[in-house]
């Protein structure tokens, strides 16, 4: 069996590919990062790092093969790429194939930020006694 040890330095080539060719995003995210997730890329710190810079730059098109990764790993992802989490939950919610999966992953992605789905039932709403104090 012959077993290839993945250079330090494919991400930064494979970023720079992605971002001078649009065209190889969708390879890039159904293929390379899918591949690499089986092969438990996490497992090796620096290509890991790349991997996370990798699917950020290419989001949305990386969030199907992120759904891929386990869930301590999807975790670590999102606190390391905050900014994929609103992302991610939106196509969780709106466009994931495996639906019961998704909705087992929602409490990773956390709230919305906006308060736009909140009743506003949490929020103090103003009383008498609460102007009169504030007026003395």
């Amino acid at each position: 069996m012959i077993t290839l040890e993945i250079s330090s330095l494919i991400f930064t080539q494979v970023i720079q590919a992605v971002k001078t060719y649009k065209s190889l995003v969708g390879f890039v995210s159904t293929t390379v990062l899918s591949r690499l997730i089986t092969k438990k890329i996490w497992t090796n710190p620096p290509l890991w790092e790349g991997f996370m810079r990798c699917a950020k730059i290419i989001a949305p098109a990386s969030f199907g093969a992120l759904l891929q990764l386990p869930r301590e790993q999807l975790r670590e992802l999102v606190d390391k790429q905050p900014s994929l989490k609103a992302g991610l939950r939106d196509y969780v919610t709106k466009k994931a194939p495996n639906k019961a999966r998704g909705a087992g992953l929602l409490d990773i992605f956390g709230e919305p930020d906006d308060n736009s789905g909140k009743s506003g039932a949490d929020t103090p709403q103003p009383t008498s006694e609460n102007l009169a104090a504030v007026m003395s």
